[in-house]
């Protein structure tokens, strides 16, 4: 949850109030320890995301994990010579697609075109192509 106003006495006063409706209506509680007051320029970390006034910029944490997932696929591939074709191949679509998924609602067009041309594996690119602007990856095989 992400609560944003001008005035900080306000949001200062409305931490117990938002406590005792969390716990007495949908019986959760909130954790004191992970309430933030910042300026709103410096953004609100949410879902994977930094929120800024104007901008969207996709998380260092989820860019990251995306780089992760491409050396695990490069070194699946590599390190034990499977061949990417079915079940591996619907697997390895799936992943990054789920990536390229997620990533492409944010302005990501230059982070997606250099993950994949500069850290996917060569190897791949016998299998698989790239469509729509970099934000997902195809099968050159019909049926997997």
């Amino acid at each position: 949850m992400a609560i944003v106003h001008q005035d900080k006495e306000y949001l200062k006063f409305i931490i117990p109030v938002l406590k005792e409706y969390l716990q007495n209506k949908i019986f959760l509680e909130l954790h004191s320890k992970k309430i933030y007051l910042q300026h709103f320029s410096k953004g609100v970390n949410f879902l994977g995301v930094i929120i800024k006034p104007y901008r969207i910029y996709l998380g260092n944490r989820t860019k990251g994990s995306f780089y992760k997932k491409i050396e695990h696929w490069n070194n699946f591939f590599a390190g034990k010579q499977y061949e990417p074709n079915g079940e591996n191949l619907k697997k390895f679509l799936a992943s990054m697609n789920s990536y390229l998924g997620i990533t492409k609602h944010y302005n990501t067009y230059k982070l997606r075109k250099k993950m994949l041309i500069e850290n996917l594996s060569a190897y791949f690119w016998n299998h698989i192509y790239i469509s729509n602007n970099y934000s997902k990856l195809v099968s050159r095989v019909r049926k997997i």
